[in-house]
């Protein structure tokens, strides 16, 4: 898939508005390849969050539609970002199967017991909320570990959505629960994470 199919993709204020970067890497590299593969389909993955969200959304549709809306583009940009993440893991030389590295106990495949579904809305959005937070860190984390500047520029091109699902998730949670998660520190937060 080409740069401009991505952007094709986007889903309008569900995204960042600056374009998404070229998939390309240096070189292979499997070990680059297994890092990404937690970012794929690990416990903290765009495959958990697209399947929690969904979730959420087949829920919070009867609710509000407005809200299921939101899960739903929310989603679809998920998978935008495990589509992108198949592309870079292609160009390392790995496999982009459903599993994860280290996160599922060296390579074990997805399970459905790492999505949140909860048993209410304000706790289902705060679960959220929290997903982004953790695939921030994640993303992060493999910036660091990963010494290929294109690999890197696509993972802080994701962690741009990842912030603007935060946004969006946090006025969720204020308009039908009332409240922000967590309540005095995400503004804290949302500036320590970069």
């Amino acid at each position: 898939m080409s740069e401009t199919n991505h952007e094709r993709h986007k889903r309008g204020k569900y995204s960042d508005p600056s374009p998404y970067p070229e998939v390309k890497v240096l070189s292979p590299n499997l070990n680059y390849a297994e890092i990404l593969m937690d970012d794929y389909a690990g416990v903290v993955s765009e495959f958990t969050a697209i399947s929690q969200y969904l979730y959420h959304h087949f829920l919070f549709k009867q609710i509000d539609k407005e809200l299921g809306e939101l899960l739903e583009n929310v989603a679809i940009t998920e998978m935008l970002h495990m589509e992108i993440l198949a592309d870079t893991i292609k160009k390392l030389g790995g496999n982009p199967v459903i599993r994860g590295s280290n996160s599922t106990l060296h390579g074990n495949f997805w399970s459905g017991k790492y999505i949140y579904y909860g048993t209410n809305i304000c706790k289902q959005l705060k679960a959220d909320i929290v997903a982004e937070y953790k695939a921030i860190a994640e993303y992060q984390k493999h910036i660091y570990y990963i010494g290929d500047f294109h690999v890197q520029a696509i993972l802080q091109r994701i962690i741009l959505d990842e912030k603007v699902h935060i946004r969006l998730f946090s006025q969720a949670l204020q308009k039908f629960c009332g409240c922000q998660y967590p309540p005095s520190q995400i503004n804290q937060t949302e500036n320590t994470v970069r």
